[in-house]
């Protein structure tokens, strides 16, 4: 049986990768358009380290705002607020790193999260 490529792209699963760093959509487009008609381990890899650095990141956001107002009384909004900016920072580094790697088709883990994710997503 032959392989079908979305758009004629053969690439070896680099496409996909990058494209999955662009969020939702473009995490989906790399799944379901790239990623399912020619499963291979690069497409893969990045599939699971962008799908857990976007659901680490929401989490600690989304946490973040839902800290008791008693706390953020006390210790000020502006803090939390440059926390959050800090945390955003931090996750865009890790970002663009996952991309570079996915440009230059390496495997190569995001600092801090990159190996858990393998580990916790193995069945992408």
């Amino acid at each position: 049986m032959e392989r079908k490529y979305l758009f004629g792209i053969e690439d070896g699963g680099r496409t996909a990768g990058m494209v999955s760093y662009f969020f939702v959509i473009g995490w989906s487009i790399g799944y379901f358009g790239f990623h399912q008609p020619n499963k291979n381990s690069l497409s893969a890899y990045h599939l699971r380290q962008t799908l857990f650095l976007y659901l680490t990141y929401l989490a600690i956001w989304f946490g973040l705002t839902l800290v008791p107002a008693s706390v953020t009384l006390s210790v000020g909004v502006f803090t939390i607020y440059l926390l959050k900016l800090a945390i955003t920072a931090f996750f865009l580094v890790l970002w663009v790193i996952g991309l570079t790697a996915a440009n230059n088709a390496e495997e190569k883990p995001i600092p801090v999260f990159g190996h858990v994710a393998q580990k916790v997503l193995a069945f992408i």
